[in-house]
């Protein structure tokens, strides 16, 4: 089996793993269960299909004769791979976050600006998994031209400069969930230091406060460790194509100061 086939198979693996963590997901009353919510249906709604869609096109893909992929389709493979896991992460952030929430719905706190947070990066997910997905079935090397019911590619196979355009959203949206992850994070961590001094808050509900508050931060991290390797996926597309990327790469920005690499692709601007 090639590293292609493997890298599609473990993209719709982790998608599955988030769909079904997200929606065995348990929140309490409050303003983390309307979030909570909002998640599992996007989730249900932009996910589902896909799950079963793109893990049924990977394994008739893992069984196909002799096909051997292009540089551009290992490149675009592994950029849906690391988008997918940017997803998965940054799923993890909000799960963390809106327990920590409902945790602190008993109490006097303001955790507007988290509730912010996670709507925020709900928004970002949900666009980062339908471009992930979209990706990941364009560089499959049997036929493929829709996703989820939607046309993604103009013939019967998606051309490179098609796959090249996938990637480049793939790569704007995965950057947008792990830096919103990472705000989610940042509100956390301000709340959770503003409650540790608060003798109002039972010991065992702040021991469960740091426990949620260093999950998410090791998610967000994480969700942008994945995302800086999809920059990196996205501009090995465009070596492999021989052309030069629209833009240039900074990475993302963590909680402090600034993390990733800087790219070499690209001319003029940044994602």
């Amino acid at each position: 089996m090639t590293s292609k086939k493997i890298s599609t198979i473990v993209a719709a693996a982790l998608i599955a793993s988030a769909h079904f963590s997200v929606q065995a997901q348990t929140v309490g009353a409050g303003a983390g269960e309307a979030t909570s919510g909002a998640q599992g249906a996007i989730t249900q709604n932009m996910v589902g299909g896909a799950v079963v869609g793109l893990a049924v096109i990977a394994v008739l893909n893992s069984g196909s004769s002799g096909a051997v992929a292009s540089p551009t389709s290992q490149a675009s493979t592994q950029a849906a791979t690391s988008a997918t896991s940017t997803y998965v992460q940054a799923v993890a952030t909000v799960n963390a976050a809106e327990q920590f929430s409902t945790l602190l719905a008993g109490y006097s706190i303001d955790t507007s600006s988290l509730t912010s947070a996670i709507s925020k990066s709900q928004a970002a997910n949900q666009e980062a998994v339908v471009a992930a997905t979209d990706l990941a079935v364009a560089s499959l090397t049997i036929a493929a031209v829709t996703s989820n019911g939607r046309v993604i590619c103009a013939a019967s196979v998606c051309t490179n400069a098609e796959i090249l355009g996938l990637t480049y959203k793939a790569t704007t949206t995965a950057k947008a969930a792990a830096e919103a992850a990472l705000s989610v994070n940042t509100e956390m961590q301000k709340l959770y230091t503003l409650v540790t001094g608060s003798s109002a808050i039972d010991s065992n509900v702040i021991d469960r406060l740091a426990d949620l508050a260093e999950t998410a931060r090791a998610a967000s991290l994480a969700s942008q460790t994945a995302a800086n390797r999809v920059i990196e996926a996205y501009e090995a597309v465009a070596v492999a194509m021989g052309t030069t990327g629209t833009t240039g790469t900074t990475g993302t920005t963590g909680t402090t100061g600034t993390t990733g690499t800087t790219g070499t692709t690209g001319t003029t601007g940044t994602f």
